[in-house]
């Protein structure tokens, strides 16, 4: 059967500096029965303790405090945060990772955060302390519905909290394989500012993280006069304002491009020398990087991936059947395209670890090169 295709376009809007995709998929579709599984990762336990010490310092969080996490997946930071806090809860729309969640033992909401739902939540558990929006703010056609709802059921004091991949250090950094249909906006501290006014809430606090090459936190609550405004939110907002132009994007473009033109060039190349190349990783921007160069099941031999629900499917266009780490172990090819390359040295070290170590690998951003 021939693969439903989309357009994936990313406007810049003058007013505000946001990027976002211009076209936008259904929800229901997109989420409603979900493949990623929030990875069990050295990285993300690293980027945990992270970011709830900037939360503890900023008095953001307290051992007291109730925490809702949007789109809470597997519930790996709700399982981290349970003996930190009075109490979690999570909410997230695809029934089957909901079901993992409560498995593991963490009380989950199986829906979509909007405003019925964050009333349902007030008359069954309260009013949250703290609500931690990471990596899903972005994932809605509408980001008005989920913060408005957090406006709505937060304790006058309370915090919002959203995580997202940095729409600057996207373009600084050549990510352009980060623009994919779930991600439909690539927030700005401008356009995050925008957002929060047009509801009623304010920045109060910016955390830079390096996790999932490059996030920026963002702390907000309901504004008040004579709120606090970290220092952090000036100096970060002055830097953002010297690399919103139009240079900063037109070159964002070329390089992408020059991108495409060496890793085509170089797969090609490796596969005519008989050299065996596969992909490391089933992820959303793998997908973006392999259809955009062009390249297939005829140049890429298999996808490796270690979350079971994705394994023995196929990429979507590229036609690429996902196997197992071990299956990999078995049979190593000579190189791995990394795909999943925000988990570089984990990827690396694992493949080592295994006892492989003839296998080379081809990182494709901030430029082709091989390791």
């Amino acid at each position: 059967m021939e693969p439903r295709t989309f357009p994936l376009v990313l406007e810049l809007c003058d007013d505000c500096g946001n990027l976002q995709l211009r076209d936008c998929l259904d929800a229901a579709d997109l989420y409603r029965h979900y493949l990623y599984v929030t990875p069990d990762s050295p990285m993300l336990r690293q980027h945990y303790e992270s970011l709830h010490a900037y939360l503890a310092n900023g008095h953001y969080i307290r051992p007291d405090s109730f925490v809702l996490e949007v789109g809470s997946n597997a519930g790996l930071f709700l399982q981290f945060l349970q003996p930190r806090t009075a109490k979690v809860l999570g909410i997230d729309p695809a029934t089957n990772i909901c079901e993992m969640a409560r498995a593991s033992g963490i009380d989950t909401v199986c829906d979509f955060f909007a405003m019925d739902s964050a009333r349902a939540i007030r008359e069954q558990h309260g009013a949250p302390d703290l609500i931690v929006a990471r990596h899903c703010m972005a994932h809605n056609a509408d980001p008005h519905v989920m913060v408005s709802a957090a406006a709505e059921l937060l304790t006058d004091d309370g915090h919002l909290v959203i995580e997202n991949a940095y729409g600057l250090t996207t373009v600084e950094n050549n990510e352009f394989d980060q623009i994919y249909h779930e991600h439909m906006f690539y927030f700005t501290i401008r356009s995050m500012k925008a957002l929060l006014a047009r509801n009623g809430m304010h920045l109060t606090g910016i955390f830079m993280a390096p996790v999932h090459g490059g996030s920026i936190v963002f702390v907000a609550k309901k504004a008040r006069p004579g709120d606090v405004v970290d220092v952090s939110v000036e100096q970060f907002s002055r830097r953002e304002d010297d690399l919103l132009r139009p240079g900063t994007f037109e070159r964002f473009s070329e390089n992408a491009y020059a991108i495409k033109e060496r890793l085509a060039t170089l797969v090609e190349d490796l596969v005519a020398e008989q050299k065996s190349v596969w992909t490391y990783g089933a992820t959303a921007k793998g997908n973006t990087l392999l259809n955009y160069v062009g390249l297939t099941h005829q140049q890429i031999g298999y996808c490796v991936d270690s979350t079971p629900i994705k394994q023995g499917k196929f990429l979507p266009k590229s036609g690429i059947r996902v196997v197992s780490e071990e299956e990999a172990t078995a049979s190593p090819p000579d190189f791995y395209l990394l795909t999943a390359w925000n988990y570089k040295q984990e990827v690396i070290e694992k493949v080592r670890r295994s006892g492989n170590n003839h296998t080379r690998f081809i990182i494709p951003v901030p430029h082709v090169h091989i390791v």
